[in-house]
């Protein structure tokens, strides 16, 4: 597949049945952004749907998870930013020739499908998984909507009070606090070994538990990690804790909170071997963190 725009179908057995709307690819930040606007899909408000990008093996379609979708209602437009690490066989998109969405609770036979290759008249579905395989073991057997995403909107052009309520509808179960909680003018050294931070980059969202992943459509994440390149992960024992880089204001701590980044900490600034382009020389500078786990 190439950037650009590619209709979605519905197919039943095969047999392709009509048109529901279309997929939209472009780059972005070392990921792709897939848009996608869907109407009167057959399916159950609630419903969650499980996207997957597919190489088209003679008559089989390998595919690998790349997206989980929450569906308010049979119509849906939103964006997912995916990374190239989740493709079969990690493959680049070029080399991908579609995406097919399932539904968790139908019966596959029904699906959708984005191609831009013909389909044969019969074909067969295999899920590779891959890399997603030790993410998808280490879920929990039934996960909350709470620790779910709510990545869907009613319509593509979202205000920042709809999206600040659907990102922080993933934290309604997170209370717990991040390791060290300062304020942007103390310094506070980390002595405690057991505690492990480290840069990583917008695509390695994807290698964190899946129930994680649609904090990549984060809209306050998106901002930070676009000015600042990397994002902060933080370990202890068997917690992890998720940074967005940026400068301490009650204002943006209040934007920080409604996204669902509510602690703000500059404690691990000087571990981190940042570049220049990745802070700001100022005592104002550090991250605003989450509880993952």
């Amino acid at each position: 597949m190439n950037p650009g725009s590619y209709y979605l179908y519905e197919y039943e057995s095969c047999c392709r049945r009509r048109n529901l709307g279309f997929l939209q690819i472009s780059s972005h930040n070392y990921s792709y952004l897939l848009t996608l606007h869907v109407k009167n899909l057959p399916i159950v408000p609630g419903e969650q749907l499980e996207v997957h990008a597919f190489i088209l093996e003679n008559q089989t379609l390998t595919g690998s998870p790349v997206a989980l979708l929450q569906c308010s209602g049979q119509n849906l437009s939103t964006q997912l930013v995916i990374s190239e690490e989740r493709f079969p066989h990690k493959r680049t998109l070029k080399h991908i020739d579609g995406f097919i969405i399932f539904s968790i609770t139908q019966n596959r036979s029904q699906h959708w499908i984005a191609s831009a290759v013909p389909l044969p008249d019969f074909y067969s579905f295999s899920d590779c998984s891959l890399s997603t395989e030790e993410s998808l073991s280490s879920e929990p057997e039934n996960p909350s909507l709470s620790e779910e995403s709510l990545i869907t909107e009613d319509t593509v052009s979202e205000t920042v009070s709809e999206a600040a309520l659907s990102d922080a509808s993933i934290d309604a179960a997170s209370t717990e606090e991040v390791p060290t909680e300062v304020t942007p003018t103390e310094e506070t050294a980390i002595q405690d070994a057991s505690i492990q931070a480290r840069k990583i980059t917008h695509a390695e969202i994807s290698t964190l538990p899946r129930r994680f992943w649609p904090l990549a459509n984060n809209s306050f994440l998106l901002h930070g990690c676009h000015n600042y390149h990397h994002l902060l992960l933080i370990k202890e024992k068997d917690h992890l804790w998720l940074g967005v880089p940026g400068l301490y204001d009650p204002r943006e701590a209040h934007m920080a909170n409604l996204f669902g980044f509510p602690q703000f900490t500059s404690s691990y600034i000087s571990i981190l071997e940042l570049t220049e382009d990745e802070c700001e020389n100022s005592e104002s500078f550090g991250h605003w963190c989450r509880y993952l786990m």
